[in-house]
């Protein structure tokens, strides 16, 4: 039987909120989503295990502070050891000097306090309990090793390291072994450890959610097997799974915040946990990318439409919980409620990012362009379908604005609100990004600060795939599609924090001159 004469498979729709229901799901799809989820999760753990716990200035900053708390039990990254690979920091005043003295500068990461204060209070137990420090290193001898010579070589500078001679065959066995220990790092066992529970398990825990999502929404079988393939191995999160980094985080948080927005919005369901999932996670999202409180906020105005009294009662106070510990680790690390990054702008010897020997002075790569800022109109274009453009490195994400301008224009009834939500949050974040910035986000992977919102172009995606299902043409432009945003993971996979592969490529072909 030819792909395109297997039967589709129906997707109910509710007639009434809470009273659809959904065919169970066919051996094929168990046995294909088995497969993919598990093959995407162990890319991802192999990937992270693989790593360097510590690979560019922006994890750095973070471990630092981490570093810090545990082993300093203060914010100031002074005294970390790897603080000198991060240019990630700020000269600030201590906020809270000891009682009869004057605050002294120091040195603190720039990036929100709350997730290192997280993973700080993760590995204390360990910390407490082995008493090994996160910068200790383990001292291992080396094994002997021999290396053979002709005896017509010049006598080694040693004659003692001579181990054996043997006239006849006219060769010398010489003891080479370095006289130097081996050395490795501890915080291997302390980070990457972190790193899996933050990203990787996250990852596994989506995918499986995302196979239910797809029983509603995919309306066959194509669709339901290519999305669920683009959520494990085509987008720029999997990349990020290797890092510890902020927008991966948020993007599970949105996630998790969608799935129970949708069990509460398309299948009428009033449970309380589900308001406390779509408050909580919704307000953590907020609290790793900032620009995505505009989510937290349309999504309790349309759950407060919904259900006020559940949204009220559950939905805001769950919200409020990592609202309020991001106001508080804030506070506590530099003594002020906003975040260190809203003073980025600021010039003169007061600046914090500017103070004498900065990298902000003289930012290098794209972070040049901070101080040689592109046209709006050109920055824009790279965003989206240039360089950086989410449409260029992963164009699969087309299918789901295709999915979006059909729903909202009528054509398909399914996921009308959502896509209107989709629309509101992707324009209104390209647009802050593109007059908030300049230099793309760095080094790095594609436009990082737009990563949060494949989860809600990955939930439409199915929408825009069906057509492959019977049109050939279609399949194959979808699966080109899918296997350049494949082909984009892995050029990245092995380091997030450099430049997309499109950069390189107008790099070599001298179209493009990024500043070292």
């Amino acid at each position: 039987m030819a792909y395109s004469e297997i039967p589709e498979t129906i997707v109910m729709e509710p007639e009434s909120p809470g009273r659809g229901s959904l065919p169970p799901r066919s051996p094929s799809r168990r046995a294909v989503g088995q497969i993919l989820i598990v093959a995407s999760v162990a890319l991802a753990l192999g990937a992270t295990l693989k790593q360097k716990a510590m690979i560019s200035a922006n994890d750095i900053s973070r471990w630092c502070t981490v570093w810090s708390l545990l082993e300093r039990g203060t914010y100031a990254i002074d005294e970390c050891p790897w603080q000198l690979g991060t240019q990630d920091k700020v000269l600030l005043d201590d906020p809270f000097p000891a009682e009869g003295e004057a605050p002294g500068k120091h040195f603190y990461s720039s990036k929100p306090p709350l997730l290192p204060t997280l993973i700080a209070g993760l590995l204390y137990p360990i910390r407490t309990i082995t008493g090994v420090p996160l910068d200790a290193k383990v001292e291992q001898e080396r094994s002997l090793r021999k290396e053979v010579q002709s005896l017509d070589d010049a006598p080694p500078d040693d004659p003692g390291k001579i181990l054996e001679v043997d006239e006849q065959r006219g060769y010398r066995v010489i003891d080479v072994t370095p006289e130097e220990p081996a050395e490795w790092p501890v915080q291997v066992l302390y980070f990457n450890p972190v790193v899996v529970l933050l990203n990787v398990l996250p990852l596994l825990v989506a995918l499986v959610l995302y196979a239910r999502l797809l029983d509603r929404y995919a309306g066959n079988d194509w669709a339901w097997f290519l999305s669920l393939a683009v959520a494990g191995l085509g987008t720029n999160l999997i990349i990020f799974t290797t890092t510890l980094n902020n927008h991966t985080i948020a993007a599970w948080s949105a996630f998790f915040a969608l799935y129970a927005f949708l069990r509460i919005w398309d299948d009428g369901r009033r449970h309380w946990g589900d308001f406390a999932a779509a408050g909580a996670f919704g307000a953590f999202c907020a609290c790793n990318e900032l620009p995505s409180a505009a989510f937290g906020v349309l999504l309790f105005l349309l759950l407060l439409v919904k259900a006020p009294g559940k949204t009220l009662t559950v939905f805001v106070p769950a919200a409020l919980v990592p609202i309020a510990a991001h106001f508080l680790t804030t506070y506590l690390a530099i003594g002020e409620w906003a975040p260190v990054y809203a003073a980025f702008s600021e010039e003169g010897p007061d600046s914090p990012y500017r103070y004498p020997g900065s990298y902000w002075l003289s930012p290098l790569g794209m972070d040049w362009y901070d101080l040689n800022p592109e046209p709006w109109w050109q920055y824009l274009l790279h965003l989206t379908v240039g360089h950086h453009g989410i449409l260029s490195l992963t164009p699969v994400v087309l299918f789901s604005f295709w999915a979006m301008l059909r729903s909202m224009v009528g054509l398909d009834r399914r996921l009308r609100p959502f896509s209107w939500l989709t629309l509101v949050l992707t324009v209104g974040i390209i647009a802050f990004y593109t007059w908030q910035t300049h230099n793309y986000g760095g080094s790095t992977q594609g436009a990082r600060w737009l990563f949060w919102l494949f989860p809600f172009w990955l939930i439409l995606l199915p929408l825009g795939l069906e057509a492959g299902q019977h049109r050939p043409l279609a399949r194959w432009l979808m699966l080109a599609a899918f296997g350049f945003a494949v082909f984009n993971t892995g050029y990245g996979l092995h380091q997030p924090w450099s430049h997309p592969w499109i950069v390189d490529a107008m790099e070599h072909l001298d179209v493009l001159d990024v500043k070292r």
